[in-house]
Formats: C-alpha cells, sequence, structure tokens
C-alpha cells in the first residue's frame, strides 16, 4: 500500500513516517522542501517536493497518482499566536489546502483520505464528556482559530464516502519530544510558569507517538466518514503542570485566580479506542 503523507517534516511527521515504513508500507512524501525533508525524514521515503498552498488540483493529482492513502497533517502553528497575521498560514492549509487536496485525490482516485484536526475546536464543557457527535465552537471569541477548522471539516464532510472513504482524527494537545511541552518545562524551570484561574480545567493531551499510531490504526481499521478524538485521559490542568514541575524537581506553580479561566476539554477516545482498536501508550509526563 502506498500512502502519500501531506505535511512530512513536522512534528506529527517525523513519527509517522518511519512507522508507516516499519508496518510495511510505501511512503511518499509531499513536502515543501525536498532538503529539508531527506535531512529529517528516512532515506526509503519517496520525497516529492510540493507546496500545497502554491498549487492547484491539476498539478498535485499526477502527485498523488497510484496512492491508496492521502494523510493530510500539514500545519502552520505560529510562534506568536497575537502576532498580525500569525494564523493565514495555518488557515489556508486548512481551508485552501485541503479543497485543493480533496479534488485532487479525487482525481488520482485516491482511496483514502485522511485529515488531521484538532479537539481544541470544541466549546468549553466544564467537567463534561466530550464526544465526537458534539458540535464545534463557532462563537466569534474564538473564531480565528476555531472557523478554519469548521470550514475544513465541513468540507470533508461534504464528500460523499463512496467517492472518497475520509476519516477525521481531531487531535489533542502534543506532548513528547519537540512540542510546546518542551517550552512548559523551561517555564517550570524557570520560574515562570502559573495555573491559570484555579488549574481545575481539564486538558487533553496526547504523545505525539501515540497520535502516530492513530493514523497507522485509521489507515488500517477506520470506517468511511468517520471522526474520531484521539486523545490519552485529560488531567486538570494544575495537576498536570504540578506533574510536570515533580518530574524535573521544581517547586509547582502557583495558582493566578486572576487570570480567566482557560476552556475546558475533557474529551473522550473511547470511539477510537473500540473502533480504530488503538490505545494511547506513552506517558504524559517524561
Amino acid at each position: 500500500m502506498r500512502i502519500a503523507l501531506i505535511g512530512p517534516t513536522g512534528v506529527l511527521g517525523r513519527a509517522l513516517a518511519p512507522l508507516l515504513l516499519q508496518k510495511g508500507y510505501t511512503v511518499r512524501a509531499l513536502a515543501r522542501s525536498a532538503a529539508k525533508a531527506r535531512a529529517t525524514l528516512p532515506q526509503a521515503l519517496e520525497i516529492v517536493e510540493c507546496d500545497l498552498l502554491a498549487t492547484n488540483a491539476d498539478a498535485l493529482a499526477p502527485l498523488l497518482q497510484g496512492c491508496d492513502v492521502v494523510a493530510h497533517i500539514a500545519t502552520a502553528i505560529p510562534r506568536d499566536f497575537t502576532a498580525p497575521n500569525a494564523w493565514e498560514a495555518n488557515t489556508r492549509l486548512r481551508t485552501d489546502g485541503v479543497r485543493t487536496l480533496l479534488d485532487a485525490a479525487r482525481q488520482a482516485k485516491v482511496g483514502r483520505y485522511l485529515q488531521q484536526s484538532i479537539t481544541m475546536a470544541y466549546p468549553d464543557h466544564g467537567d463534561e464528556w466530550i464526544t465526537e457527535d458534539m458540535p464545534l465552537d463557532a462563537t466569534p471569541r474564538r473564531g480565528q482559530v476555531t472557523n478554519p477548522v469548521i470550514t475544513m471539516e465541513q468540507m470533508i464532510r461534504d464528500t460523499p464516502p463512496d467517492t472518497l472513504q475520509w476519516c477525521i482524527l481531531r487531535g489533542a494537545n502534543f506532548v513528547g519530544p519537540d512540542t510546546a511541552q518542551a517550552q512548559t518545562l523551561e517555564a517550570l524551570r524557570q520560574g515562570n510558569q502559573v495555573v491559570p484561574c484555579d488549574g481545575r480545567n481539564f486538558v487533553s493531551l496526547i504523545h505525539v507517538a501515540d497520535i502516530a499510531a492513530a493514523f497507522v490504526a485509521a489507515i488500517e481499521n477506520a470506517p468511511a466518514g468517520s471522526i474520531f478524538n484521539i486523545t490519552a485521559e485529560p488531567l486538570r490542568h494544575g495537576e498536570y503542570l504540578d506533574a510536570l514541575a515533580d518530574s524535573i524537581g521544581v517547586p509547582r506553580p502557583k495558582r493566578d485566580e486572576s487570570v480567566p479561566c482557560p476552556p475546558s476539554w475533557r474529551c473522550s477516545a473511547q470511539a477510537a479506542k473500540t473502533k480504530l482498536r488503538w490505545q494511547p501508550t506513552h506517558p504524559l509526563v517524561p
């Protein structure tokens, strides 16, 4: 089976590509920079230079020819969320890029399409469990992040599964090597990390190796037209930060109740465990 991997040099791609090879799949990596891909990815990959935001479906379709599965895991998460136009590239990957890729996949007669999405697009549900049938957050307050996700998922859901067997994997916040967890650990070492509000909001987290395994499970087991939350057991935010502090032997961060309470995302991955036969196995705290 040949897998076309879009966005192979990101943190998820670097975990997923070697796992696919270990499973015996042929992997065609479509990367914006072929040089970067060759320097960071296994040599056994087919590497094709392709900028998803600078091409169209007619040009992209030949690059997908002969592939059985397309996995779109390309993102452009900004370092500074508040910078002008910080989210523009990521928004385009989730809208223009998805539209182009869906059209190209149908032209190339690819059988299966996998899309990375995010659990952070759900509204705040407090202590309530969040399942895949709950709507995403369309409020203006969070629209900059969530509206492109809603648009992206709707485009995919509008694709008849009998023409392209699609599956959406809503990933939780990544932890593990080369993720934002490293910045959190450094802030704890420097004494600059606080727990916003009372720390009782839930955070849904997933080790990057475990979401890579979920993509493999989806290739092998996902029903057409399915959506799955991919997360480990949710933790209270304050308890998670305390555990991180304990793991590196520094004082636990203070609670700052003057900071607004973040959304609470207590996401359930029961559907993925049951239907994909997948389980997270990596610890959330190093």
